[in-house]
C-alpha cells in the first residue's frame, strides 16, 4: 500500500486540477485552504461515535426486544453503515488523517471491510468518476447504461417497486456484484493486503461464533446492510446525478457541471436515516473534493453567497423532493412524448 501513496496522491491532484477547468465558481486560495484544513480529532470522533451508536442500538433492541423497535434499529443501523462508508469516502480522498498509512488503513479496516468493500478498489473507481463525470470513461455512468432501473424520468409505480425490492433484500445481489466488480478492477493489491483483508473476515466470524453470536451479526449487521442500506444507496445515487434537467457535453470529459450534479437540502430525519455526514452536499464535493465532510456546509454557504452558483445550481429540498422530481418529470416527459407521437402521425399540411 505504501508504494502507491505517491502515485495516488499525484492522481488526486491531477483530477482536481483538470476538473477545476469545469468549475464555474472559483474560490480564492485562502478560502480553499481554510475549507480544506483537516481536523484528525474530528475524524476520530465521528468514527468512534458511529461504531458506538451501532453497538448501542443493537444492545438496546436486544435488551428491550420488540418487532417495531427492531425495524427502527434496522433503519438506524443501515444509515450508520452508510455513515461509515461516507467516512471511508473521505479517507479515499485522504481527508481523514494527515498520515497516509493511518488514513488508508483506517479507511480499509474500520470503515470499508466491515461493509464488504475495499477502499483502495473504490478509490480507483471513484477518482475516474470525478475525472470523467458522466462520460464513457466514468465507470459509474457506464455501469448504469442499458439498465432500465437507472433510466429517468420514471413512473412512480416503477420507482416504488425498485425501492420495495431493495428494502426486501432483493437488491443485495447488486451490492455484492458491485463489490466484486470493484475488487476485480484492483489488480495491484499485494499478497499482504489480500491476506489481511480475508484474515479480517475469518477473525470476525470466528469471534462471533466463539461467543455464540452469529445470529446477532446476521440480525444487526447483514439485515440492515442488505435492506435499508441498499435502498438509501439508491435514493442517494438518484439524488446525486439522476433526473436533472440540463444538457451536458461529453466530449473529452468536458461538461456543464451544473447540469450533471444535484445537491439536496436534507431534513433532520433524512440526515439521521438517509444522508449522514453532509453527503447531501454533492455538487460542492465535486467542485472541491479537497474539502472534508465536516466543512461541506461551510463550503455550501460560501458558494451560495456567489450569484452565479446560487442562480445556476440545482438544489432540491429534501430527498422526498428528489423522488417527486423524478415522478413529476416523468409525467411531463410522457405528455411531451405523446404530443410528439401525435405530431409525427399527423399528415403533413404542406404535402400534396
Amino acid at each position: 500500500m505504501n508504494a502507491e501513496f505517491a502515485n495516488e496522491r499525484q492522481l488526486e491532484g491531477c483530477i482536481a486540477h483538470e476538473f477545476a477547468e469545469n468549475v464555474p465558481v472559483k474560490l480564492s486560495k485562502e478560502e480553499l485552504l481554510e475549507l480544506s484544513a483537516l481536523s484528525p480529532l474530528r475524524s476520530l470522533f465521528h468514527i468512534v461515535a458511529e461504531w458506538a451508536v451501532i453497538v448501542t442500538a443493537a444492545y438496546l433492541c436486544q435488551r428491550f426486544w420488540n418487532p417495531v423497535l427492531y425495524l427502527v434499529a434496522i433503519a438506524f443501523i443501515g444509515a450508520r453503515q452508510h455513515a461509515l462508508l461516507v467516512l471511508m469516502h473521505d479517507g479515499v480522498h485522504y481527508r481523514l488523517f494527515r498520515n497516509r498509512q493511518l488514513n488508508d488503513w483506517t479507511a480499509e479496516v474500520i470503515l470499508a471491510w466491515p461493509n464488504l468493500i475495499s477502499a483502495r478498489s473504490y478509490r480507483k473507481n471513484h477518482f475516474a468518476h470525478h475525472r470523467y463525470l458522466d462520460t464513457p470513461q466514468d465507470p459509474d455512468w457506464v455501469r448504469h447504461q442499458g439498465d432500465p432501473n437507472w433510466v429517468f424520468p420514471k413512473h412512480w409505480g416503477k420507482l416504488a417497486m425498485l425501492m420495495a425490492r431493495d428494502i426486501c433484500g432483493m437488491g443485495a445481489i447488486f451490492y455484492l456484484r458491485l463489490a466484486r466488480m470493484l475488487l476485480s478492477r484492483d489488480s495491484g493489491a499485494s499478497g499482504r493486503f489480500i491476506f489481511a483483508r480475508y484474515g479480517f473476515y475469518v477473525a470476525v466470524v470466528l469471534a462471533f461464533a466463539w461467543f455464540a453470536a452469529l445470529h446477532l451479526m446476521l440480525m444487526y449487521w447483514f439485515v440492515p446492510m442488505f435492506t435499508w442500506l441498499i435502498m438509501i444507496f439508491r435514493v442517494r445515487s438518484i439524488a446525486e446525478h439522476s433526473a436533472i434537467e440540463g444538457n451536458s457535453d461529453a466530449i473529452e470529459g468536458k461538461c456543464d457541471a451544473y447540469a450533471l450534479t444535484r445537491s439536496t437540502r436534507a431534513s433532520l430525519l433524512e440526515h439521521v436515516f438517509v444522508a449522514p455526514k453532509n453527503v447531501n452536499f454533492h455538487i460542492e464535493h465535486h467542485f472541491y473534493p479537497s474539502v472534508p465532510f465536516y466543512r461541506l456546509p461551510q463550503l455550501h454557504r460560501t458558494l451560495m453567497s456567489k450569484a452565479e452558483f446560487k442562480d445556476s445550481v440545482h438544489v432540491t429540498r429534501s430527498y422526498l423532493g428528489v423522488l417527486r422530481e423524478c415522478v413529476r418529470n416523468a409525467e411531463s416527459y410522457s405528455i411531451w412524448r405523446g404530443a410528439s407521437a401525435e405530431l409525427a402521425a399527423a399528415p403533413d399540411s404542406h404535402s400534396t
